[in-house]
């Protein structure tokens, strides 16, 4: 007999009254022999709807012109997760604010969307008051209402650089309760979560993916490991969920996209 109550737990499923829901589901829906293949489908969607995730979507894209569409359907975009969507204007805030993306950020917040302001690191080895000048840029042209964090791209795992990005993490948090989302691509030590609200851990194609094997992260809040999937077809969406779930890690994204039109294209997974 299957074992409900450890499986939604490795799922990161831990609160018992969900647990039993989620149980009574599945044995009832299980019970109809007439429509076997969509009880399945109903019970894997009731894991998504209790597994209280949150989407990190990095759209690099332009909100006007030929990329408008993946924008409008972002702002379409109906979800219970929570929503961090990265934003680069160019590489960065760039020198002056653009309307469009002023006319966005707007319409991403009456979402109650977050929105991440991206900074590029060059794995520590760019100059840190060239860093900070990109972080008070963002909320100076964008504003500090506006912009709910900075995702600090090409980051550096080497606790070497540790004080590098734990001086990064106070900056921002100067301007308040900023979101501090760091991005080495890979796994980290343990430590880094306490200069950082999310991490993403993983970011590469479905390729790299299956093989991947993730750092012991149970011990850390599962919405702050993150993951990023590319190049991942519809019939491994699941696959791909359930480890990254298992993984402890409840912040992802997975798109049909690879990892360079992955960025400029809304992905079609999105509930």
């Amino acid at each position: 007999m299957i074992d409900y109550q450890n499986t939604f737990k490795n799922y990161g499923i831990k609160n018992e009254k969900l647990i039993f829901l989620l149980f009574f589901f599945v044995i009832f829906f299980s019970c109809d022999k007439r429509s076997n293949s969509n009880n399945k489908i109903l019970a894997f969607f009731l894991l998504q709807l209790a597994d209280n995730a949150s989407y990190i979507i990095p759209l690099y894209s332009y909100p006007q012109g030929q990329y408008q569409s993946q924008w409008e359907a972002l702002y379409n975009l109906q979800t219970l997760k929570q929503v961090f969507v990265v934003v680069n204007p160019n590489n960065g805030p760039g020198s002056s604010s653009d309307p469009n993306y002023l006319n966005a950020i707007n319409k991403l917040k009456l979402k109650k969307f977050k929105v991440i302001g991206y900074v590029s690191t060059s794995y520590a080895v760019r100059n840190i008051a060239f860093v900070q000048n990109d972080i008070f840029q963002w909320f100076l042209l964008y504003g500090l209402d506006n912009v709910d964090g900075i995702f600090l791209d090409e980051v550096s795992n080497d606790n070497l650089n540790y004080s590098y990005y734990q001086n990064l993490y106070n900056y921002i948090k100067s301007f308040g309760n900023k979101e501090v989302v760091l991005n080495p691509g890979t796994n980290v030590d343990l430590n880094f979560f306490h200069i950082a609200d999310k991490i993403i851990v993983f970011e590469n194609p479905k390729s790299s993916f299956e093989t991947f094997v993730y750092n012991n992260y149970l011990s850390v809040d599962s919405n702050k490991v993150c993951t990023i999937v590319y190049s991942v077809p519809q019939n491994k969406v699941s696959f791909v969920i359930s480890k990254i779930l298992q993984n402890n890690s409840k912040c992802y994204y997975i798109t049909d996209k690879d990892n360079v039109t992955g960025y400029f294209y809304l992905s079609p997974y999105l509930d």
